[in-house]
């Protein structure tokens, strides 16, 4: 069956690891970094570009935001045959132990009522794959980042369903107990594609972890700086890279 967006991808086209990330400008920036890489697609906010890291095959694929765009690239991406997936992205945090520009390693997300129900019940949980997860884990704790991991949330709305001010007086507001509610249940985070990527990786059983830049602490309104988040983005794929080289 030929893809209708990642047009006319192949196992042939995809490496050992399939990077995931929702920029398609950050496709270039992370795989300029590589020994080689190449355009495999480019269809609306979906480009796939595969090349080599230290002498193996990998790749990295743009989703744009939130979970329906996610859903097409990821699905698309395990017909052509993907054989491990990681989301690379950002996140805000809901927890002061967190701050801005460490790194968050989400075992299992909440994940809003919808999409996803077309698939499985929403009693289904979105895990990460724990051996994955933990090889990237062990990578970037030896690699120098402040690391940690626990339990985020999958939202399907940016604004309101964060509990975002959206400057708009004359309709719904955010409610301001909504954060607090998760915060006590011990959820660390906030971001928009994972619970996708780990429901349906489990469903047809592909390997999948995702690897957050916290770019800003939703607490103190701590954010990173634009050019120090990409920099943490290209870091961060390169201790990816390197922990699925090592269980490929």
């Amino acid at each position: 069956m030929e893809n209708i967006h990642l047009k006319k991808v192949g196992a042939a086209d995809l490496g050992e690891v399939t990077l995931l990330v929702g920029d398609p400008a950050r496709v270039e920036l992370i795989s300029s970094q590589w020994d080689t890489h190449q355009l495999v697609s480019e269809n609306r906010e979906f480009i796939l570009v595969t090349g080599t890291w230290k002498g193996t095959t990998v790749s990295i694929c743009s989703t744009g935001i939130g979970v329906g765009s996610t859903e097409i690239a990821i699905i698309e991406l395990i017909r052509s045959g993907a054989k491990k997936l990681v989301r690379l992205g950002g996140c805000g945090a809901w927890n002061d132990r967190l701050s801005a520009g460490d790194l968050l390693f989400n075992h299992a997300m909440v994940r809003d009522p919808g999409m996803l129900h077309q698939y499985v019940s929403d009693t289904y949980p979105a895990a990460a794959d724990p051996d994955l997860l933990a090889q990237i884990k062990l990578q970037a704790e030896n690699s120098g980042f402040r690391v940690h991991t626990g339990i985020g949330m999958t939202t399907q709305s940016y604004y309101l369903g964060q509990s975002r001010e959206h400057g708009i007086s004359n309709g719904p507001q955010p409610n301001k107990n909504w954060m607090d509610y998760w915060k006590e249940r011990h959820v660390l985070n906030a971001e928009m594609e994972s619970a996708v990527l780990f429901t349906l990786a489990s469903l047809y059983q592909i390997p999948a972890a995702n690897c957050l830049v916290v770019h800003v602490n939703r607490l103190n309104e701590q954010w990173v700086s634009d050019q120090d988040y990409q920099a943490m983005h290209q870091q961060a794929a390169k201790l990816v890279l390197d922990a699925c080289v090592k269980i490929k």
